[in-house]
């Protein structure tokens, strides 16, 4: 008995434990300003008034029909009545005799078997109908003509025949209904006059208590207030459960957010089995976290092609100010450090100033003032100005251009001619002295096509696809920042335009700069 007892001990300590835990773990949550907690108390609310108004709602129509039941019922007995007394009358004659012996068995029979053994015929069929009915516990008033009280049920006393004849009259046309107190109970009469042929019309009274319904009602008004508390209870714990399945991919993000690190942004929200919005709201942070993940490596990358372009041209500087510092030096030999100073530091500020335009690129678009450009107009001073950059290394340039025809594209056009002469200077580099560079413009249905070519030593084709990256240089060459091809891809993008390259090793490279046409014109002939 001893181990049980411990053993029922042990198991209750147990169970309130557990039970504890889980409202410790269920209520964390039901904070004020939490999605939580509003969801579950507004699903409640919302619950808890519409069962309120429901049960409002239901008790009234309810009530309205019980009561009109119950009258209906008053006046059936009243019709009842007087149709027995009809019927008898009809039978035996409307002698004073004959009415009062109906009205006393119909109404004062107090619920005792009127049929006697010698009883035969109509009367016999009459008494086995009043057997049929039960108004033992109604009250019931017979009045003649002139309001006075001709039979009554046994049940009434004198208080009770004076509310009753202040109730109602025989000289109504309609039936009528009041309610009255007797005997300390609320009681329904109906007031329903008839006519007995040349007697004149007298009233039937029929009176009963509807405290039937009214408990009926009270019964049920009370097992709603007990249960609707009930459901709202229930209903909390089911919001409660509703809203942690809702804020749980919510959860699984924050998570997932709490564990991404800037050493680590490799991490992704999985949602599968996520909701629609939540899915959206994921497939965002994912989008956000890879926009984050590339940055930082563009940051890392940017980082460190900076500190070495830098490191070079400085180390340089340093390198010659040290040199002519060790020592006394002739005028020439300072003239010779400070202008490799002098270079390096231009390098240096070409770089600088390379990189503050890409930045603000970058960040401030609205830099660009965008506006219809005569590319024929356009192309030839460029053509021309490349000529003469390429004097001192006698390359020849030749440039096409459709005649007959006007482009006229939607271009910055400081910001476009930048973008041909990064092209045209790196094609300047590349070839060789007494080479040739070659420009064509084209346009193919709405989109211009201008490709500049050259013939030196070409581009490996492994390395096509990285020379528009930022720093980036082909193995063993150390012209330019590395920058040029990057601003021009950038420029071109922003112009909503690409810049395609293709090139053979010994024979030369090709740029071709796409760009949207916002018109073309037709060049009418001199005279026209």
């Amino acid at each position: 008995m001893i181990n049980l007892t411990r053993y029922l001990n042990a198991v209750c300590r147990t169970v309130l434990r557990r039970m504890r835990v889980f409202f410790n773990q269920a209520f964390r949550h039901f904070r004020i300003h939490s999605i939580r907690f509003e969801i579950s108390i507004i699903y409640t609310v919302i619950l808890g008034i519409i069962l309120l108004v429901f049960s409002g709602v239901f008790y009234g129509i309810l009530s309205r029909t019980l009561y009109a039941e119950f009258d209906g019922d008053l006046r059936a007995k009243a019709e009842e009545i007087a149709q027995n007394i009809v019927t008898y009358l009809n039978v035996k004659g409307e002698e004073p005799q004959a009415l009062k012996f109906a009205a006393e068995k119909t109404i004062a029979s107090d619920g005792k078997t009127l049929r006697r053994w010698w009883y035969i015929g109509f009367e016999r069929g009459w008494f086995e109908r009043l057997d049929k009915q039960d108004l033992s516990g109604d009250y019931i008033n017979f009045a003649g003509p002139d309001g006075s009280s001709i039979v009554h049920s046994k049940n009434m006393t004198p208080e009770a025949l004076a509310i009753f004849a202040q109730t109602g009259t025989a000289g109504a046309k309609e039936s009528s209904f009041r309610y009255v107190v007797i005997d300390a109970r609320k009681t329904r009469i109906v007031n329903y006059p008839f006519s007995l042929g040349s007697n004149g019309r007298y009233l039937l009274q029929v009176g009963s208590s509807p405290k039937p319904i009214i408990l009926l009602l009270q019964d049920w008004m009370m097992s709603i207030f007990l249960s609707i508390p009930v459901i709202l209870l229930l209903t909390s714990f089911i919001g409660y459960m509703l809203a942690s399945r809702i804020l749980r991919p919510i959860e699984k993000i924050t998570r997932t957010a709490r564990n991404i690190t800037y050493q680590d942004l490799s991490m992704r929200v999985q949602s599968q089995d996520f909701y629609k919005e939540t899915n959206s709201l994921s497939h965002a942070f994912n989008d956000m976290i890879s926009r984050l993940e590339k940055s930082f490596k563009h940051i890392e990358e940017f980082s460190a092609h900076v500190a070495h372009e830098l490191k070079t041209p400085l180390t340089i500087i340093r390198g010659e100010t040290e040199l002519a510092l060790y020592a006394d030096r002739s005028i020439e030999e300072y003239k010779k450090a400070l202008k490799v100073n002098l270079e390096e530091t231009e390098k240096i500020l070409t770089t600088v100033e390379d990189l503050l335009f890409l930045a603000k690129m970058d960040y401030q678009p609205e830099a660009f003032h965008f506006g219809p450009v005569n590319f024929n107009e356009f192309l030839n001073e460029i053509c021309q100005q490349a000529k003469i950059l390429c004097l001192n290394k006698k390359i020849k340039v030749d440039y096409a251009c459709p005649e007959d025809i006007l482009f006229f594209v939607k271009a910055d056009r400081v910001h476009l001619r930048r973008l041909f002469f990064n092209l045209i200077d790196n094609a300047i580099k590349f070839t060789p002295q007494g080479g040739h560079i070659s420009i064509e413009a084209k346009a193919e249905r709405m989109e211009l096509r201008l490709t500049i070519t050259d013939n030196g030593p070409g581009i490996p084709q492994e390395h096509l696809e990285k020379i528009f990256n930022r720093f980036y240089r082909i193995d063993g060459q150390r012209v330019g920042t590395g920058l040029g091809l990057n601003i021009a891809m950038t420029i071109a993008k922003i112009h909503r335009g690409d810049i395609l390259v293709s090139s053979q090793l010994g024979s030369g490279t090709s740029f071709t700069v796409t760009l949207p046409l916002i018109s073309k014109q037709a060049v009418l002939p001199a005279g026209v």
